[in-house]
């Protein structure tokens, strides 16, 4: 299974952009609770082209300062990784971006998987990022316009 993590801010054509782009069965996201109400808008609109997905969403209360909220559910995202896991690294505050960032630490390193006996090369873990070039006025205007996606290499 594919599993897609991504943080959601308030610019939700970011989240609708990563799904399009990427495809997953499961969408796992990360939001604020200002930016939770724009959840649904993307889900919905992504879902008129890609309707197989299932998702869940994980609701930070501090999203500007929560960094330790960030990484214990970080810690609990992971213990059930996909066979390919896509961590989008775009969207949302730092603090959001910091968890999804930290799935991925934590997966490459292999110390929170659910079954400790599946094989770290099993477990597919991409970093993306999806770019819009349009100009912020005119992606506020039209959020849900399809940007690209930018693979970005592990160090």
């Amino acid at each position: 299974m594919t599993i897609l993590f991504s943080p959601l801010g308030l610019a939700y054509g970011t989240l609708y952009s990563a799904i399009l782009l990427t495809r997953p069965q499961r969408i796992v996201v990360v939001t604020s609770p200002q930016a939770a109400r724009h959840l649904h808008d993307a889900l919905d609109a992504a879902r008129f082209y890609h309707g197989k997905f299932d998702h869940e969403a994980h609701i930070l209360e501090d999203p500007l300062g929560g960094f330790d909220e960030a990484r214990k559910l970080a810690r609990q995202l992971a213990r059930t990784p996909g066979a390919c896991n896509i961590i989008n690294l775009t969207g949302g505050t730092t603090v959001l971006q910091e968890c999804v960032r930290s799935v991925a630490d934590i997966l490459r390193r292999g110390d929170a998987r659910a079954d400790p006996d599946t094989p770290l090369r099993e477990i597919k873990v991409r970093e993306v990022a999806v770019v819009d070039r349009r100009a912020p006025a005119e992606q506020a205007r039209h959020p849900l316009v399809v940007g690209e996606l930018v693979e970005v290499s592990p160090l």
